[in-house]
């Protein structure tokens, strides 16, 4: 039995980084990922990711099949709160996998096998809390659980009957999501954010750590970590951060960084199919000037480039939105 499979619904262009998720998910060999998409364009596929070829349509047939209730499900975006129901929805594809999970394509993975081992993953019925992934033991009860009654309710069918985005399938907001379901099951999860999470909002990279409602109840949970002046590297299938730290140069792994969709591009310099490394900097993916990096040589390594992605997600928002503000008084105000 294979160890696990991540199942992603995606309709429309694909990221311009779509090759470099592609490239490192082809070094995570006991791992697979299936892609349900309308999008044609040719890519490179490893063996190990596989192209299911849908219209959103056929798409919307597969999931109401499911249900006997009418589901909502008016546009891709909404199937994020559908997420926890895919090892349901597709069990089909998943009969040869001891375990499942959904993550994103904003994202570029690490080494999966060195931190996601069978041992490992043998302890819980769930891991992780976040959307951009999360992993499930593939059992015909596991797969059913996010259909319990929680609190009296049964969130699904709230959830797939609205269009409205309701988190089910991560901690955020209210504890009314599938964690919360599995926690009042008394099933087993691992809750330890090991990803390199963007914080949407800032230019330069910080991570948001998911740290629970018990240490951060603000934040839903969720920790943003101070600025480090740090460089971003995927090599050979590793991602990690390289610092300074009292004068010594500190290496710190990821399981795989989330970019928040975040508009990246590739530079023109860099070879996605033959490179064994490149660095990730705001907002671009690019080559790295040294064959190793060292104490010496880390501060003449470029980690950033010119970058608008602050203006573009908030300030640029918040003109939007005054905008509208004023379009609905001026409304109200001819009424």
């Amino acid at each position: 039995m294979k160890t696990c499979c991540f199942i992603i619904p995606y309709f429309g262009e694909f990221p311009e980084y779509f090759p470099l998720f592609l490239k490192s998910c082809r070094w995570n060999p006991s791992f697979d990922w299936i892609i349900f998409t309308d999008n044609t364009k040719d890519y490179n596929y490893p063996e190990n990711v596989k192209k299911v070829q849908m219209s959103f349509s056929d798409l919307k047939r597969i999931v109401q099949a499911k249900f006997d209730f009418e589901v909502s499900l008016s546009t891709p975006y909404k199937l994020c709160d559908y997420k926890p129901a895919y090892g349901f929805i597709f069990e089909e594809y998943l009969r040869d996998y001891a375990y499942w999970g959904h993550c994103d394509l904003d994202t570029i993975m690490g080494n999966l096998s060195r931190h996601l081992t069978l041992d490992f993953l043998a302890k819980f019925d769930k891991v992780f809390c976040l959307g951009h992934m999360t992993i499930y033991k593939n059992t015909n009860e596991n797969i059913r659980v996010f259909m319990s009654e929680f609190n009296g309710r049964l969130l699904y069918k709230e959830v797939f009957s609205t269009n409205n985005i309701c988190w089910f399938d991560e901690e955020w907001k209210d504890g009314n999501n599938v964690n919360g379901i599995f926690l009042s099951k008394n099933k087993s999860i691992f809750s330890q954010d090991m990803s390199f999470n963007v914080y949407f909002p800032k230019t330069k990279f910080v991570r948001t750590i998911y740290v629970g409602r018990d240490v951060e109840n603000n934040g839903h949970g969720y920790k943003i970590e101070r600025y480090k002046d740090a460089l971003y590297l995927w090599r050979n299938g590793n991602l990690c951060r390289l610092f300074v730290e009292g004068g010594q140069l500190v290496q710190e792994d990821f399981l795989y960084m989330h970019l928040q969709k975040r508009r990246m591009k590739v530079s023109r310099f860099l070879d996605v199919e033959r490179c064994g490394v490149f660095k990730i900097i705001p907002n671009e993916f690019g080559v790295l000037e040294v064959s190793d990096v060292s104490l010496d040589n880390f501060e003449g390594i470029k980690k950033s480039t010119i970058c608008f992605h602050y203006w573009n997600v908030v300030i640029l928002q918040k003109f939007i939105r005054r905008i509208k503000l004023i379009e609905r008084k001026i409304k109200c105000c001819r009424k």
